[in-house]
């Protein structure tokens, strides 16, 4: 029935399963950078007994969950932005109440089979939980350094995959995905303000953008990404915990990616630029975890 379709598209909206998708990826990463997932091997044999499913399947309700949860804390805010006014809540076409419940039913079941890995998978999920929908969304329009605990949460999903899969938060494999992943999370947020920053203001959300020329802000996003290149690069280097081959593939990819986007700013930069740009930092990231999928 079309109106059961139009349930399903709302909900699908709601809970921004595309990004959920990519961070159930970044989570299901984590989890073969431990269990050796390699070119030609297939799945690992704790994946064939559903593990690593489960890692997945709760990682992507849970940032599901989050995700509706935070829609529905931000519908006055995003009824001000013409970039979010046509979402669920805003635009009317679904009520706040059946929101919530959504928001808490998919919460919920992530859950449940994130403990199926174990306490520590539980635990980092619950935490990424409270720093997107609290802390982040709470800071967004008080201060600019929201940025912080909004990166931060790009960092957690790995951890989550590579402790469900028997892994130590300390090991230097996961904390340099997770160093990456971080670092990477930044330039989205600045690429994001050359194409709504005067919404972002409209909406009171504090950001650079009321500080800053988008050629300031380009500045910034070239800089960033060269030194955390750099300084991955270094921390690779000096721990190596992934084999030679990923390195050196990455290094590649990375330097060809610096250039490319240098080559960017000296072109020009605008809106729909800016749209490309955050389409490649997306598209790298990817390559980044399939790399250290293939190789690490």
């Amino acid at each position: 029935m079309p109106t059961e379709r139009m349930t399903i598209a709302m909900i699908a909206e709601l809970t921004k399963w595309k990004l959920s998708l990519a961070v159930a990826f970044s989570a299901v990463t984590g989890y073969l950078i431990y269990d050796g997932g390699s070119a030609g091997t297939g799945l690992p044999e704790s994946a064939i007994e559903t593990g690593l499913i489960k890692v997945a399947a709760g990682v992507f309700l849970l940032s599901s969950g989050a995700a509706a949860l935070n829609q529905y804390t931000e519908r006055n805010s995003d009824a001000l932005m013409e970039r979010t006014a046509g979402r669920p809540l805003p635009s009317g076409r679904m009520a706040a109440p059946a929101a919530m419940v959504v928001a808490v039913v998919v919460l919920l079941a992530g859950i449940v089979l994130l403990a199926r890995g174990g306490t520590w998978p539980v635990l980092l999920g619950a935490l990424n939980v409270i720093l997107y929908n609290l802390i982040y969304t709470g800071l967004k329009k008080r201060t600019t350094l929201a940025i912080i605990p909004g990166a931060l949460v790009g960092a957690v999903p790995p951890l989550i995959g590579y402790t469900a899969a028997g892994g130590a938060m300390t090991d230097s494999r996961i904390l340099l995905f997770a160093l990456f992943m971080f670092l990477w999370q930044m330039p989205h947020f600045w690429l994001l303000l050359i194409r709504y920053g005067e919404e972002y203001e409209k909406a009171g959300i504090k950001t650079v953008h009321s500080r800053m020329s988008e050629a300031s802000i380009m500045r910034l996003v070239m800089g960033w990404i060269t030194g955390s290149s750099l300084l991955l690069w270094l921390l690779t280097a000096i721990y190596m915990p992934f084999s030679s081959t990923a390195a050196i593939i990455l290094f590649l990819l990375n330097t060809a990616f610096i250039i490319a986007f240098a080559g960017i700013i000296r072109a020009g930069f605008d809106g729909v630029r800016s749209k490309y740009a955050f389409m490649a930092f997306n598209s790298f990231s990817a390559l980044v975890m399939i790399i250290l999928i293939a190789f690490a």
